[in-house]
């Protein structure tokens, strides 16, 4: 066996076939949820970036580089291309990397407009929202109506939640 620092780092899907799972439901969804949750050795003993991430990273860095011809010319569309036509990763990258490259390549498709902006998203709560205590409150005066079979009372029932009432 080899000595901890010296194993080799095992993908999650790697960790998956290798573990005996039960059968759908949710004994298999609590096995699955304890391997992702169990520790796996640290992959922060690397030799640190290659030489083609520190070029990357060099070519995204400057004002403006996903919309230029520089960066996408001299190895964004390489990466692109190949993430595109679903290859892996050969060493890992940033999310804030790979969110660059992608970016550059939605750009070039029309996929992202250019100079477009993302809107302010409008389907996320304020964070004083978030407490659970409120959040009946928050969602009952919008419910759908629609019923599920986990549901315990009937649709069009009236509930009353600190004095505001709800069709539910």
């Amino acid at each position: 066996m080899l000595p901890p620092d010296r194993c080799p780092v095992q993908s999650f899907d790697d960790i998956l076939d290798s573990s005996p799972l039960p059968p759908p439901g949710p004994d298999f969804y609590t096995a699955r949820r304890a391997l992702w949750l169990t520790p796996r050795p640290s992959i922060s003993a690397s030799p640190g970036p290659s030489a083609s991430r520190q070029r990357l990273e060099q070519l995204l860095s400057a004002p403006n580089a996903a919309e230029g011809d520089y960066a996408w010319n001299h190895g964004v569309k390489k990466v692109w291309e190949s993430l595109d036509a679903g290859g892996k990763l050969k060493k890992r990258l940033p999310l804030s990397l790979i969110i660059k490259i992608i970016y550059a390549a939605w750009l070039r498709n029309d996929t992202w407009p250019t100079g477009a902006v993302a809107p302010e998203p409008d389907d996320v709560l304020p964070n004083d929202y978030t407490s659970p205590e409120l959040l009946p409150q928050i969602f009952l005066p919008w419910s759908s109506g629609a019923t599920t079979p986990w549901m315990t009372t009937n649709t069009g029932d009236t509930e009353v939640h600190n004095g505001k009432s709800a069709i539910i």
